[in-house]
């Protein structure tokens, strides 16, 4: 049988942009990663908790269908925030997040030798989204009165001193759904008037820009791009810059393949003209 490109079999398709994801994977090579203005206001949100010896609150509010893209996000802003020796209270608003936050929290802290109930405390899930963020504007340890553990929030020395969301040199949400613009903005942020940072996956990231705009959120980390970015402003490449680079690959994959559909199309579209005449 005669190979013609008008009737490529959809498997060389798969097969080049399989390709494209594991080669970038399994030989890693530097592209390109540029630091866009969003993310570096995080960064410069981070270093300026750290200059004032403040602590770090981080709301782990995705699941497992969108670790890919938050996961590799929240590891880069907690060694920032450990290699900085910035203090970091983290809870959770979402049922399927736990296992997550404590996965990234153990790991970072372990790197950066951070002491638990010192330097860090995990206070686990509470249910109830808004409520929650009420209850912490008013008094934290009627939110959460121990950690995930059991221990009493008191005997946590991270914790002295932190009452409210107010005390936080900042509150940053890694968020997969509506926490950041239906609950941490309307019932935390304007109410207490605390700085407030946000992660979220790409889909979400443009829904958020408006909030950037207003000064509502003071940062925005979109997506595994901007986990790549702030990767880079960390100093440490990891899963995000890996997932970037395959990433991009299959995309300059797809478009080849979208570039020469039109060009077959238009040159068999040509043929059939001539034809014609």
């Amino acid at each position: 049988m005669k190979f013609s490109l008008y009737n490529l079999d959809r498997r060389i398709i798969f097969v080049c942009v399989f390709l494209g994801v594991a080669i970038p994977l399994l030989f890693p090579f530097p592209l390109p990663v540029k630091v866009t203005p969003p993310v570096e206001a995080v960064y410069r949100e981070v270093e300026r908790v750290a200059a004032a010896k403040g602590t770090v609150l981080v709301a782990f509010d995705y699941g497992p269908g969108s670790e890919a893209e938050l996961q590799p996000m929240a590891k880069a802003l907690l060694r920032h925030c450990f290699s900085r020796q910035v203090k970091v209270v983290a809870i959770c608003l979402w049922p399927d997040a736990p296992g997550l936050a404590q996965e990234a929290l153990q790991l970072t802290a372990a790197e950066n030798k951070m002491i638990y109930g010192v330097d860090y405390a995990y206070m686990g899930y509470k249910p109830g989204g808004a409520s929650v963020v009420l209850n912490m504007g008013q008094e934290l340890r009627s939110a959460f009165g121990q950690d995930a553990w059991g221990a009493p929030a008191d005997s946590l020395a991270v914790l002295h001193g932190l009452h409210s969301l107010k005390d936080f040199g900042l509150v940053f949400d890694l968020a997969a759904g509506s926490t950041i613009d239906q609950v941490w903005i309307p019932y935390g942020q304007e109410k207490y008037r605390f700085p407030l940072a946000a992660g979220c996956t790409a889909v979400m990231a443009p829904d958020l820009f408006p909030f950037l705009q207003s000064g509502q959120i003071s940062g925005l980390i979109g997506g595994l791009a901007g986990a790549a970015e702030y990767e880079k402003l960390v100093g440490r490449l990891d899963s995000a810059t890996a997932g970037m680079q395959a990433q991009s690959i299959t995309h300059l994959v797809i478009i080849a393949f979208i570039i020469l559909g039109n060009i077959l199309y238009f040159l068999s579209r040509r043929q059939g003209q001539r034809r014609g005449q």
